[in-house]
């Protein structure tokens, strides 16, 4: 996919909001990538992807131009508010820089809300501290 198309598909630039900020921060957390987490949330800028207004963001790079997927690092489950199971997976490009925070509504619908991160459970989490990123 060219760069052109890729984003049209994707929405305008933006900061982070609050609510993706804590449960990305969660989700970094006892990963390789934690002590990063702060830093790398304050200033991030990240385009909505077409989606269904499910959720899913995907990051900017400035610098790292035809950024592609990595892997996995971590994923959690929440409820939304109308009760419907929601899952989300973060995820970093092949040079260890935030990738993807990638949302998916059980029903397809769009996402009222993100949860309070006290609501968000983590399923797994990928690279461990003490394991590189790359």
């Amino acid at each position: 996919m060219s760069d052109a198309s890729l984003h049209r598909k994707l929405g305008a630039s933006r900061h982070l909001r609050d609510e993706e900020k804590a449960i990305i921060c969660k989700m970094l957390k006892g990963t390789a990538f934690e002590k990063d987490a702060v830093s790398t949330t304050a200033d991030a800028q990240v385009r909505d992807m077409s989606d269904g207004g499910m959720g899913s963001i995907r990051f900017q790079r400035k610098t790292a131009r035809g950024a592609s997927f990595g892997r996995e690092i971590a994923e959690g489950s929440f409820q939304d508010a109308d009760s419907v199971p929601v899952s989300a997976t973060l995820s970093v490009d092949k040079a260890g820089n935030l990738f993807e925070l990638d949302v998916f509504k059980a029903d397809g619908s769009p996402l009222i809300r993100y949860p309070d991160p006290d609501e968000f459970e983590i399923i797994e989490r990928h690279g461990k501290l003490g394991f590189s990123p790359e």
